[in-house]
């Protein structure tokens, strides 16, 4: 195992947190700068707003999932994931409801701000699963003569 590794099945979510939210972070900027000169103010908040969000929505799931998901157990996995996931879809849908229709929000920078920080978070958590040496069965538990 390298330094980036632990020995709790919630360590590969901690290590996509920490190789996903800096570059997410910074490239979802971009947009806001980009809507800011050329929809000026509402068009930079409204993005800054859905690259909040969108960052808000990824780190928050990565982080309960590394602390939550104390056992390889793939049912404990399962019903730890749903239950993340059932409480981001409900923070999702009450945060569509409180500004849906207002008109201080520009939609389209909202929504471009929010797919970029999307692509580059899923790119580069992907990147670090990849990359990452995380065992994904416990070496001790094999013992010889045993197994295929």
């Amino acid at each position: 195992m390298t330094s980036t590794t632990s020995s709790h099945a919630g360590a590969p979510f901690a290590h996509m947190l920490r190789s996903a939210v800096l570059p997410s972070a910074l490239v979802g900027l971009v947009p806001v700068v980009l809507f800011a000169v050329t929809d000026g103010v509402k068009g930079a908040w409204s993005a800054g707003l859905g690259w909040a969000v969108a960052l808000l929505f990824f780190a928050s799931g990565m982080f309960l999932m590394s602390r939550l998901v104390r056992s390889a157990s793939p049912h404990a996995f399962f019903a730890v994931a749903m239950t993340v996931y059932l409480g981001q879809v409900i923070g999702l849908l009450l945060f569509l409801i409180a500004f849906h229709g207002r008109d201080w929000i520009h939609g389209k920078g909202l929504g471009v701000a929010a797919l970029v920080v999307t692509i580059v978070w899923q790119v580069f958590a992907m990147r670090a699963m990849r990359t990452a040496r995380i065992p994904v069965y416990d070496e001790s538990a094999i013992r010889p003569g045993e197994g295929s």
